[in-house]
C-alpha cells in the first residue's frame, strides 16, 4: 500500500512537471516559427533542442541543424557552442561517437574562448560520456568530476545533479558498487531537492542496478518502477528503454519468463521506433534467452538471428567508429600542435619588431650607440635562428609522431581485418557445434565424436590466437631477443610431440634426424615458435600417411635446420608472396584446415631477430622444404 502511494505522488509530481514541459515545446515551437532570423532564433532553437532532445531525438535534430546553420550565418559563436554540443549529444544518442566526440571538442574550445563557464560544463558531460561508450571509465570520472567542480563554482544544481548521477554511473561501469551507490545516492537527493526528475529517475536506474548485481532484485523492481513512471510522465524515449531493458532482465533472473516477455517486446518496439541500436541488440539477445528458458526454441532461434544480424552491423560499425575516434584525437593533438607553434613563431616575429623599433629610436638620437645596436641586433638574430631551428625540429618530431600513428593504424587495420574474417569463421563453427552439444538427446557416439571435433577447432583457434599475440606484441612493442645456449634436439622434439595427435589423424611420420650434441645460441621461445609453425604448416599440407623429416646442416658459423615434407607444394607465384606482409594471404589445408595466414610472417620476423634468414623450395604436387639458419654454439663448434 506504501508503495503504491509512493509512486502515486511520484506520477503526480511528474506530471505536473511534463505539462509544463509539453506546454513549452508547444510555446518555444511557436515562437521560433514568427520571430525574424537573428540572434533571438538562435537562442530559442537552441532552448527548444535542450527540452527535446530526451524526448524525440528526430525532432530534436533537425532544429538543432537550424540553429547551427542560423548561428554560422550570423557568425554568433555563443549560439553555435550551444548548438554544436546540442547536436553532438544528439549524436552521441545515436551511436555515432567519433562525430559527436569531434562536435563537442569544437563546442568545449568556443566556450572556453567565451569563457562560458556553463557551456564548458556541458561539453565536459558529453565528453565523458563517449568515455564511457569506449570503457574509459576512469578518463570518464575525471571530465565528469571537472564538470561538477564548475557547475558547483558557478550554482548550477541541475549540472551539478547530473555529474553526479554520471559519475555513479562510471563506477558501476568500474563494479565499484559501493562508490556507485554513494554518488547515485548523492545525486538522488540534489534532484529531489531541486525537482529535477529526469536526474532522480537516472540516479533511481543506476541504484537498481546496484541492487541487481547484489541480487536483490525484488528491490531493484522498485526503483526500476519508480523511473519508469518518471521516464513515461516525462516522454524520455531513452530512460524510458534503458530502465524497461532492465526490468526485463530482472524478471528473467526471477524466472518470470512471461513479465520479462512482455516487458522486452515492448521495449523492442520502442527501441527500432527510435533507433538506439545498442539497446536493440541487447533487448534481441535477452528475449532470445527468455524464449529458450520457455523452451520456445522457434521464437528463441528467430530473436537470436535478428541479434546477430544487429550484432555484425554493430560491430563493423564500432569497429569504424573506433578508428575515426583515434582519427579525431590525432586531428584534435595536431591542431593542438600547430597552435602551440604559431604562437611561438608570433611570439618571434613580435621579439624582432620590438627589436627593430628599439634599433630605430636610439640610432636617430645617438651614433656612438651603433655598435652596441649591432651587437643587439646579431644577439637577436641568433635567438631567432635556434628558435626557429627548434621548431624544425619539433616540425619533425610531430612528422614523426603522425607516420608512427599511421602505422598503428595500418597494424589495427590488419588485426580488425584478421580477426574479423578469419578467426570469427571457426569462432562461429565453434558456437553452433557447442549449440548442437547443448541439446537434450545428443547420443553417446554423437557427444564424442562432436568434442573431438571441438578439440580440434580449439587447437586451431588456440594456435591462430598465440600467433596473433605474438605478431601484435612485434608490431607494436618490437621484438625483444634474450639469446642462450640451446640443445635443439630436445626442442624439434618438444615440437613433435605437441602436433602428434593431429599427425597420427593424418597418418603422417615426422622423423627428427637432428643429432642430440648440435648446439646453438638463439632465444628458446623464438626458436620454438619458429619450429611450432614450419611443422604446423608441413602437417597442414602434407597428404595423408605423407612424411616429415627435419633435418640438420652445417654452414660456417650458422646450423642449417630444414623441414621438409610430401605434401602438395606451391606454385612460383605464392613462393614469391610467402615471406612479404604486404601480401598476407591464407590457404586452406588438405583437409581444410584453417589458419589466419601470419605463422610464416612471425618465422621470418623471428629468425632474424635471432641473427639468421630463412628461404623456401617447393614444387607443385612434390612438397615443400623450409630452411632457417641458426648461429652455432662457438663452444661446441671449436671443441
Amino acid at each position: 500500500m506504501l508503495f503504491r502511494v509512493v509512486v502515486l505522488v511520484i506520477f503526480l509530481q511528474v506530471h505536473f512537471v511534463c505539462c509544463a514541459q509539453i506546454n513549452e515545446i508547444d510555446s518555444l515551437e511557436n515562437i521560433v516559427k514568427t520571430i525574424p532570423a537573428d540572434t533571438a532564433k538562435v537562442w530559442q532553437l537552441n532552448k527548444l533542442v535542450t527540452v527535446l532532445r530526451e524526448k524525440d531525438n528526430i525532432k530534436a535534430m533537425i532544429y538543432g541543424e537550424q540553429a547551427r546553420e542560423l548561428a554560422l550565418l550570423l557568425n554568433y559563436k555563443r549560439g553555435l557552442a550551444t548548438a554544436l554540443e546540442n547536436v553532438g549529444w544528439l549524436h552521441y544518442r545515436k551511436g555515432d561517437y567519433s562525430t559527436s566526440l569531434a562536435l563537442s571538442l569544437e563546442a568545449l574550445t568556443m566556450s572556453e574562448e567565451l569563457n562560458d563557464q556553463s557551456g564548458i560544463a556541458r561539453c565536459l558531460n558529453s565528453i565523458a560520456a563517449i568515455n564511457i561508450e569506449q570503457s574509459q571509465h576512469a578518463l570518464g570520472i575525471s571530465n565528469f568530476k571537472r564538470a561538477y567542480a564548475i557547475s558547483d563554482r558557478i550554482g548550477d544544481k541541475s549540472a551539478m545533479a547530473r555529474a553526479l548521477c554520471n559519475i555513479s554511473f562510471c563506477y558501476l561501469g568500474l563494479k565499484e558498487m559501493d562508490s556507485a551507490k554513494l554518488y547515485a545516492n548523492r545525486g538522488l537527493r540534489l534532484s529531489r531537492q531541486f525537482n529535477k526528475p529526469y536526474m532522480v529517475g537516472f540516479a533511481l536506474r543506476t541504484l537498481g542496478d546496484v541492487d541487481v548485481n547484489d541480487q536483490n532484485y525484488k528491490e531493484a523492481l522498485v526503483k526500476f518502477d519508480r523511473a519508469f513512471v518518471i521516464s513515461d510522465s516525462l516522454q524520455n524515449v531513452f530512460l524510458k528503454v534503458s530502465t524497461v531493458h532492465r526490468i526485463g532482465k530482472t524478471y528473467f533472473l526471477l524466472k518470470q519468463y512471461d513479465r520479462a516477455a512482455s516487458y522486452l517486446l515492448m521495449n523492442l518496439e520502442n527501441a527500432r521506433k527510435h533507433q538506439f541500436k545498442s539497446e536493440l541488440e541487447r533487448t534481441l539477445k535477452l528475449l532470445s534467452e527468455v524464449y529458450n528458458a520457455k523452451s520456445d526454441l522457434g521464437k528463441a532461434f528467430q530473436y537470436q538471428t535478428e541479434y546477430l544480424i544487429v550484432h555484425d552491423s554493430l560491430y563493423q560499425q564500432r569497429s569504424n567508429e573506433q578508428m575515426a575516434l583515434m582519427q579525431v584525437r590525432f586531428d584534435s593533438e595536431m591542431q593542438e600542435a600547430k597552435i602551440k607553434l604559431l604562437t611561438q613563431d608570433a611570439q618571434i616575429n613580435q621579439e624582432e619588431i620590438n627589436s627593430q623599433r628599439l634599433w630605430m629610436y636610439f640610432s636617430a638620437g645617438c651614433l656612438s650607440l651603433m655598435a652596441i645596436l649591432a651587437f643587439v641586433l646579431f644577439y637577436n638574430n641568433t635567438l631567432k635562428k635556434r628558435a626557429n631551428d627548434e621548431l624544425e625540429v619539433k616540425n619533425e618530431e610531430i612528422q614523426q609522431q603522425a607516420f608512427q600513428l599511421r602505422n598503428l593504424n595500418v597494424t589495427k587495420d590488419k588485426l580488425f581485418s584478421i580477426i574479423s574474417h578469419d578467426l570469427r569463421s571457426p569462432l562461429a563453427s565453434l558456437r553452433g557445434l557447442m549449440d548442437i552439444m547443448g541439446m537434450e538427446g545428443i547420443t553417446q557416439d554423437e557427444f564424442v565424436t562432436s568434442s573431438k571435433t571441438l578439440k580440434r577447432n580449439l587447437e586451431s583457434v588456440q594456435e591462430d590466437l598465440d600467433n596473433l599475440l605474438a605478431w601484435a606484441q612485434s608490431q607494436l612493442n618490437g621484438l625483444q631477443s634474450n639469446p642462450t645456449n640451446l640443445k635443439i634436439k630436445p626442442i624439434i622434439d618438444e615440437k613433435i610431440h605437441l602436433f602428434s595427435e593431429i599427425a597420427r589423424l593424418k597418418e603422417i611420420t615426422v622423423v627428427n634426424e637432428v643429432d642430440h650434441s648440435t648446439s646453438v645460441v638463439a632465444d628458446r621461445d623464438h626458436i620454438g615458435l619458429v619450429i611450432r609453425n614450419l611443422i604446423a604448416n608441413a602437417i597442414k599440407f602434407n597428404t595423408p600417411g605423407g612424411i616429415i623429416r627435419i633435418t640438420e646442416k652445417a654452414a660456417g658459423n650458422f646450423i642449417e635446420i630444414s623441414v621438409s615434407d610430401s605434401g602438395v607444394g606451391m606454385t612460383t607465384n605464392d613462393l614469391r608472396r610467402l615471406f612479404n606482409a604486404g601480401t598476407h594471404f591464407t590457404q586452406p589445408g588438405t583437409q581444410q584446415e584453417k589458419g589466419v595466414g601470419i605463422g610464416l610472417l612471425l618465422t621470418k620476423e623471428f629468425v632474424e631477430k635471432n641473427g639468421g634468414s630463412i628461404r623456401a623450395i617447393s614444387e607443385f604436387g612434390k612438397g615443400s622444404t623450409f630452411t632457417f639458419t641458426v648461429k652455432q654454439n662457438p663452444v661446441i663448434a671449436t671443441s
